[in-house]
């Protein structure tokens, strides 16, 4: 089973969505396909806070909120129910107006505490990037894009990945500066920079 999820939304293309928001989203879009496709999605908040890792309801809260500001659901929650299953109204117009998605084998919500959120992310922008139809499992991704579109810095990246790595979800290949053995117009050498292989677990395809 897999969860596919707009490309778009994976990289933060004219819309924001932080790490935390995007793995509630993430797991929105595997409750909508779940449920048969009906938007109406009901659910008991606390096991939802529960897969999540989400401490307390107000968290809870603001994150649907912000996925409502960005209309990726229909209602404003005000307040949870103390008892009995929330409804959140999922907006499948998102999906059917999008062209390209990603998707990740479901097994990776069962890593959810092992790897946090950061990590989470990563791993679905790493896969958005793989072309699958020249039949490759690595991607080439700049520390500098991923701080620019995802709003994280490069410590939050390195640990990051160190979980990635670590749950053997993904695996990297560093490359160094290269010597071009030419010079600019001031007379110094200029090296070439190559961005790191994340390989990632064949198991997520």
């Amino acid at each position: 089973m897999h969860v596919q999820v707009p490309t778009y939304i994976v990289r933060n293309e004219n819309i924001f969505l932080t790490n935390e928001e995007f793995l509630l989203y993430a797991r929105l879009c595997f409750l909508f396909f779940k449920n048969y496709k009906n938007e109406e999605i009901k659910v008991d908040h606390k096991k939802l806070m529960g897969k999540l890792l989400i401490g307390d309801s107000r968290t809870l809260k603001q994150r649907l909120n912000s996925l409502h500001k960005n209309n990726l659901i229909h209602n404003v929650i005000d307040k949870l129910p103390r008892k009995g299953e929330m409804v959140i109204l999922f907006n499948e117009n998102i999906l059917k107006d999008s062209v390209h998605f990603t998707m990740m084998n479901t097994d990776i919500f069962n890593y959810v505490g092992e790897i946090n959120p950061h990590a989470f992310r990563l791993v679905f922008y790493y896969k958005s990037h793989i072309n699958l139809k020249e039949n490759k499992t690595y991607c080439f991704v700049g520390v500098e894009t991923l701080k620019h579109r995802l709003k994280m810095g490069g410590h939050t990246i390195k640990l990051a990945n160190d979980e990635l790595v670590g749950n053997k979800l993904i695996t990297v290949t560093k490359h160094k500066l290269h010597n071009t053995e030419s010079y600019n117009d001031e007379d110094e050498l200029i090296f070439d920079r190559y961005n790191n292989h994340y390989t990632i677990n064949k198991k997520m395809f």
